[in-house]
């Protein structure tokens, strides 16, 4: 896995050894994006803590997916990168 941010997205995503599969390395909770061929892209997050608090949906573009996590997972912002007062 690198620790790159892939799509250059506030939430940030890095490779992992799956052919096109990433995960966020500055959620909260474990999110997930992957590129399936008769899908799309599909964002989902779980809570390890709560199998109540999961969900998944399908995107036609992996910016919508992550859009949405970032809607309904918390996550670390590196404020100084994004060029936001500190």
């Amino acid at each position: 896995m690198t620790n790159s941010n892939v799509f250059n997205s506030m939430m940030k995503f890095s490779t992992t050894k799956f052919h096109d599969f990433y995960k966020s390395s500055n959620s909260v909770i474990p999110c997930y994006l992957q590129e399936v061929a008769t899908i799309g892209w599909v964002a989902s997050y779980e809570d390890p803590k709560n199998v109540a608090n999961c969900d998944e949906k399908d995107f036609d573009t992996p910016q919508a997916a992550i859009a949405w996590l970032e809607t309904k997972v918390p996550f670390a912002l590196d404020r100084a990168e994004w060029g936001l007062p500190v």
